[in-house]
Parts: C-alpha cells; structure tokens; sequence
C-alpha cells in the first residue's frame, strides 16, 4: 500500500504557529491569574496571622436586665441564659431565638449544634429544645445521673437503679431507641457518656474495682447499621490498668478523646472507633476545653502563682500548641484558629504560632465571650448588656 506524505503550506505552518501561540498565551496568563491569587491570599492570611490588636470598638450594645443566679454559655456560635426557671437563647446582642420556662434546683446543661438538653440532677426529666424552640419532654422513669445530647436530639442518659447504672438512648421524641445494663462488677460504673455529633456512636468511660486493683475502660457502641448485629450494640472497647478516666469526648462523628489522670487516648473510626494515639501526663490538668475537633489542657505552670500553660492537640493526639501565660482564667475558647482566654476583666488571644494577638481589658465586668464567623468581631455578656465589638 503506498505511503503518502502530507507537505503542509507555509500559510498552513503559519497558522499552527499562531495557535499554539494563542494557547501559550491562555495557559501563561492562566498561571499569571492564579499566581496573583495565591500571592493575595497569602499576604491576606500573613497580614492577619501578624495583625496584632490594642483596642476594641463596640459595634452595637442591647440592655438586659437578669437575676443575679442566670449563668451563660456558648453554643454553635448562639447564647444560652439558663437559670433555675427558665432558659432562653439569642443570637448575638437582638434576635431572641427561643425561651422556655421550667422548674429546677440545679440545672444541667448539655448541647451540640443547635440542640439543648437540660436537666436537674437526680430528676426523672430532661428538657430537649430543638433550634426554633420546640420543646420534648423526656421521662426517664430512674434518677438521671448523666446526660447527653446529639446534633439531631438523640439524648443518652446515665440512670440509677439501685446498685446497677441504666444507659438509655431516647430518640427526640422521647421513646426509648435502646438500653445498656452496667454493673461495677462486670462493666464498671460510668463516669462519663459522649455521643457523636450524628448520634450513631456513644462512648462510655467506666471505672471498676477488681481484687483492690483500679481498672478503666473505654466502650463504643453503635445504633446504626454496624452495631445493630452486635450484642448490646457493643462495637470496640480498652482497658486501662492503674488510672481512672473521668472524661470522654466526641470531637467529630468519627473521633473521640478520652483523659484519665495521666493519659490522654485518641480513637478514630466511624464505625468502629479505635485507638490511634495515647499521650502520657505527668501533671494535674487543672481545665480542658474543647473546640474545633481539637481538645485544650490547661495546667499549673512550674513558675507559681496564676502562671498556668496551655497545650493544644489536634484530633489525631499531635501536639499543635503549647503556651504560658499569667491570667488567672475563667474560661478558653478555640475559634477561628485562635486561643482566646479571659475571665471578668482581661483577655488574652494568641494564634497557633504563639504569638499574642490581642491582650487587654474589658470596659465592663465580662461573663461570656462568643467568638463570631470573624477572628476579629467577637459578642461580650455582661451582667446588663450585650455588646458586639470588633478588635482594632
């Protein structure tokens, strides 16, 4: 078969060359675009990770008048003032989100998003409000030991039923979902539940006595489809010899933190949680908080008086940040890639490369401060008003 050769024109070569030319041109002015883009981005996040603030500006301030008892929290970015009568939830220093009313001695608090649980300690009642304000009243039959809450309204109660502890899942309805029987023979007793975000895991820290010996361990069960084969729902779990375990946390839907007197243990895992990494501690852990699927400890620092130091660890047990600092602290915060510390009068805010951000004093005696969607706008409760200030 005979070959035949193709022998273009030179108006044809010419025409080739312009295109090429055309397309070099699109993908060097695409690289150009996309140079000046991260290059803006980048002096956008240096300017703001070297932005260090000296004052603050009140934005706006809402009058309010509370009973000396009222406490307050943050949750998912909101407000919440509870007392013994009533609760109530407002966004910001304007907008009232929702307010119940009810009776209790000491009330608990629980949330995660938008979801609250409140309850009295040793009632037989738990109060789930959903985020517009609708009320399901949960009767639990056994004393309430312990309670917790998921982003959808699924409730997990530790009850008292005479030597054995009852662990009931109710969904936000109120019914029953399922039941777990603990005795401190066999399981231990639980000293802390946490349910993920999803409200298909809960994870359990028990604490039991065997032949003098002091044993912790750690339980996940599962209400979804992999732990509905499962005797007890009962998914993955560890033992502990030696130490106690007082706190389990979830921090996402697929990882938790449990911390005992001198360990702290990571678990991943959807389905079925495991141990990923365990840190040592060998020293009293004075606070902990939580925030952005990261866990705070705050500890005495070696230096005396309000000297205290502060580590943060990221969902996997590293090491982030670590940092001394000489406020005598009623509360952390961990927002926007920040630490914020404050109590009454003074705050103290620094990025994860320890530098300080802002370090100065309130204008008013301060209850709570609510980080916002910006590092740099921020919501102060205090006893009369609510003000919303941006840092400048």
């Amino acid at each position: 078969m005979p070959e035949f050769t193709v022998i273009k024109s030179e108006e044809s070569r010419t025409a080739d060359r312009k295109v090429r030319l055309h397309r070099i041109g699109i993908i060097a002015r695409i690289v150009a675009v996309a140079v000046l883009v991260l290059g803006a981005l980048f002096f956008i996040r240096h300017f703001f990770d070297t932005q260090v603030y000296t004052g603050y500006e009140i934005l706006s301030k809402s009058l309010r008048s509370d009973s000396d008892t009222a406490q307050y929290m943050s949750y998912n970015g909101h407000i919440l003032k509870y007392s013994q009568d009533g609760a109530e939830a407002f966004d910001g220093t304007k907008d009232m989100l929702w307010n119940v009313t009810y009776e209790m001695q000491n009330p608990q608090v629980a949330t995660c998003g938008d979801y609250v649980a409140l309850g009295d300690q040793g009632s037989t009642e738990i109060l789930v409000v959903d985020p517009k304000g609708a009320q399901t009243e949960i009767r639990t039959k056994l004393p309430v030991l312990n309670f917790c809450v998921a982003g959808q309204g699924v409730v997990a109660a530790v009850l008292e039923d005479g030597t054995t502890s009852r662990i009931n899942i109710y969904d936000k309805e109120g019914t029953v979902l399922a039941g777990i029987k603990s005795t401190m023979g066999k399981s231990g007793y639980p000293m802390d539940i946490t349910l993920s975000p999803n409200g298909t895991l809960l994870g359990v820290a028990y604490v039991r006595m065997n032949q003098n010996q002091l044993y912790s361990s750690v339980a996940f069960y599962n209400f979804g489809g992999v732990g509905r084969n499962e005797i007890d729902n009962y998914v993955s779990g560890y033992d502990y010899d030696g130490t106690v375990i007082p706190r389990i946390r979830f921090l996402s839907d697929r990882s938790a933190v449990a911390i005992g007197d001198d360990r702290m243990v990571f678990y991943n895992g959807g389905q079925k949680p495991e141990s990923i990494s365990e840190n040592r501690i060998d020293r009293e852990i004075q606070s902990v908080f939580y925030g952005n699927g990261e866990v705070a400890l705050v500890f005495r620092s070696g230096q005396g008086g309000d000297s205290s130091e502060i580590e943060l660890y990221n969902d996997r047990g590293k090491l982030e940040f670590s940092k001394e600092f000489d406020l005598k602290y009623t509360d952390v915060q961990l927002a926007n890639g920040l630490i914020i510390i404050y109590n009454d009068a003074f705050c103290q805010i620094f990025n994860r490369r320890g530098l300080s951000k802002f370090d100065g004093v309130f204008e008013d005696s301060t209850l709570l401060m609510v980080p916002t969607k910006s590092p740099t706008r921020y919501t102060l409760v205090n006893r009369n008003t609510t003000q919303s200030i941006r840092l400048d």
